[in-house]
């Protein structure tokens, strides 16, 4: 009876499993796959559009930093500003360092240096003065390996501006339409939409085997989950790559770090997320719950362009977020993570279906296997439908890192729960309660 009750089980959530795997493939397919109309804000005089502000925070020479910087130059949108943040008027990507990148991108772009700290948080303290300078409300940060297609933005501003006002549609009469620029000056309220974010999709350009199984990672398994836990919306689930936002809206948060809440004064605004490391998550989150403000996604992908990254380096990024994760999450959401993944979701499955109808384990799993790599390359090949640039590597390469993830994931789940300890651009941190 204790098998039959716990097959019954297994079977329930590899059901469930397999639905948000289908789930994710067909959103890939439903949004990425097709032909996407670009924004009708591209082809407005700048007076009609909401004007953005894009910050992109940079630290050195990140792997095809020119091409990926050189995309936000490029980008067709009527009204937006660049500005560059560094923590050091030294970093790399200026002219003192070795090979000077912003320079040569535009001479109307800004770049704001400065070493203000108001957290363990590299980026958080790097993007604190040019929150403060920044033209417009409307504020796109964009991590600086990132490149994006250029209608990203318009398509982005339509989803951010959609709920405010019901409709992205222009009048054809542009001079009596007003300038919906003017509504902007009010952030959006509950209910409405106050974040837009992309799902990242990895490019590997010095082909190693950890920045394969990286990428591997990224298309497919990682992009399954997100694409369908924002699609279900139940909460927020967002990556910081390429985010668009209110910068009154990020004013108006207050710290979620427990510790600080308590204090006669907690900080609000972006200093209060300074202590933690995922900061995008618990942005994201504070939006949601405490503002009531919806997350949408846009047909555009956030590329991301990987270096080379050894085997140890790849396991030692997935044990870093593992650890900021277990501490961020509820205990049960944590367990149930490696249930998700396919080799141990195959073997319940496979268990349960054979306890219940009598059917070969081993062939059962086989099944499940190649239906399961079948969905991963399909979710991979929709996200790829528009992204220009190096052809992806061979079908037989990326099965081969496909395979070595699956395998490697459960061993670097349970290391990953043995300590709080992570090691961060060269500092080494202990992860407390609540993922500070």
């Amino acid at each position: 009876m204790t098998s039959l009750v716990l097959a019954v089980v297994f079977l329930a959530l590899y059901l469930i499993v397999w639905s948000i795997c289908l789930l994710g493939l067909r959103t890939a397919r439903n949004r990425y796959a097709g032909y996407t109309l670009p924004s009708r804000l591209i082809s407005q005089p700048p007076k009609a559009v909401p004007g953005v502000t894009i910050i992109r925070p940079l630290c050195g020479l990140e792997d095809n930093l020119y091409n990926a910087l050189e995309s936000t130059m490029k980008l067709d949108y009527p009204k937006y500003q660049v500005i560059f943040a560094l923590q050091s008027g030294t970093d790399e990507a200026l002219p003192d360092g070795h090979q000077p990148v912003i320079p040569s991108l535009s001479d109307t772009a800004d770049d704001a240096a400065d070493d203000v700290k108001v957290g363990v948080n590299p980026k958080i303290n790097n993007l604190m003065k040019p929150f403060e300078e920044a033209q417009y409300d409307l504020l796109y940060v964009i991590d600086s390996s990132m490149h994006l297609d250029p209608d990203a933005l318009g398509r982005a501003v339509d989803a951010f501006i959609e709920s405010k006002f019901g409709t992205t549609t222009f009048d054809s009469d542009i001079e009596s339409a007003p300038p919906i620029s003017d509504d902007l000056r009010t952030p959006p309220s509950r209910g409405q939409v106050g974040l837009v974010h992309h799902v990242p999709f990895a490019l590997v350009y010095q082909r190693t085997w950890g920045s394969l199984i990286e990428q591997a990672f990224l298309n497919t398994t990682h992009a399954k989950m997100y694409l369908a836990i924002n699609a279900l919306a139940i909460d927020s689930c967002v990556m910081g790559k390429a985010n668009l936002y209110s910068r009154a809206n990020i004013a108006s948060l207050t710290s979620p770090a427990p510790t600080l809440r308590a204090s006669l004064n907690p900080p609000t605004g972006l200093a209060g997320f300074g202590p933690f490391l995922a900061e995008d998550n618990m942005i994201a989150l504070s939006l949601w719950h405490e503002l009531g403000l919806k997350h949408a996604m846009t047909s555009d992908v956030a590329v991301d362009f990987l270096g080379a990254l050894s085997v140890r380096g790849y396991i030692d990024r997935r044990v870093r977020w593992i650890r900021v994760r277990k501490r961020m999450t509820p205990y049960l959401v944590t367990a149930l993570e490696p249930f998700t993944e396919s080799v141990l979701c195959g073997i319940y499955g496979s268990w349960a279906i054979a306890r219940l109808l009598g059917a070969n384990k081993s062939a059962l799993f086989a099944v499940h296997m190649i239906l399961w790599l079948m969905v991963d390359l399909g979710v991979r090949r929709a996200l790829s439908t528009h992204v220009k640039g190096r052809p992806p590597e061979s079908t037989l390469v990326f099965v081969l890192a496909w395979m070595a993830r699956e395998l490697m994931t459960l061993p670097i789940f349970l290391y990953g729960l043995a300590s709080s300890d992570v090691t961060w651009r060269g500092k080494r941190y202990r992860i407390v309660q609540s993922g500070q």
